[in-house]
């Protein structure tokens, strides 16, 4: 793996998240979708009123842990990579995106920079994260930053009665992710509330990145080392933040 592709990973996560993201980010009635279609410019109201209901469930997302597999599928629907790992985000900004298989990658955002970690090329990747969350939507997840929401449109969809579709939308026509699709499924009745259960991304390039969660975990808050990156002895820095 190469520094392109580690960045890649992030915005399309392997993006990456990270995110997960990032982060962040979302899938569409089932992973079999291979694209995700722009929704059609419609009403503002109606934009805001999706926005606002699902900023509203992220609301009450203040952290969670899960187990995901990746696919990666080409715009014309070949599948180009698979990978499996663990996730954790917590708010205000903070992600783990910890691929395990088949190459290891870790993707860290400690609230102020985002760390990639590539065991493989012994690298270490530093992005600050405001131009970080400015190419993925994932770390919208864990961000009450009103201004960057603004960057984006979302509509809703319900998904029979399991649960409901956000797709999250960049405004700008030269975003590398174009849209971040969050899927929330429904409790079992004795729980109230609903889980994030999928997300996925379709990037510049139609490739679309599916996410499947597991284990998903909304009332052990992450421990906090998965938010403090430390560097490796002997690992290279390749340090972005001034660019």
């Amino acid at each position: 793996m190469n520094k392109a592709f580690i960045v890649k990973s992030l915005l399309i996560i392997p993006l990456g998240i990270i995110v997960l993201s990032l982060v962040i980010s979302a899938v569409m009635p089932a992973m079999a979708e291979s694209s995700i279609s722009s929704p059609t410019v419609s009403s503002p109201t109606k934009f805001e009123v999706s926005k606002k209901l699902l900023r509203a469930k992220l609301a009450n997302l203040d952290f969670f842990s899960a187990d995901f597999t990746q696919e990666v599928v080409s715009e014309a629907g070949e599948l180009l990579e698979q990978s499996s790992g663990k996730l954790a985000t917590s708010k205000p900004n903070l992600a783990n995106w910890h691929t395990l298989e088949p190459d290891e990658l870790i993707i860290v955002s400690d609230g102020t920079d985002v760390w990639f970690y590539n065991p493989w090329i012994e690298q270490v990747s530093i992005y600050s994260l405001s131009a970080a969350i400015t190419k993925t939507p994932i770390l919208l997840l864990t961000s009450k930053d009103e201004s960057l929401w603004q960057q984006y449109l979302v509509t809703q969809k319900r998904v029979n009665q399991q649960g409901d579709r956000f797709v999250i939308s960049a405004k700008d026509p030269n975003s590398q992710i174009k849209s971040l699709t969050l899927i929330f499924s429904v409790k079992e009745a004795s729980v109230q509330g609903s889980e994030l259960s999928q997300f996925s991304f379709l990037d510049a390039t139609g490739q679309v990145s599916h996410i499947k969660l597991s284990n998903f975990d909304a009332q052990k808050v992450p421990e906090s080392s998965l938010f403090n990156f430390k560097i490796p002895e002997g690992v290279q820095l390749d340090d972005q933040r001034a660019n």
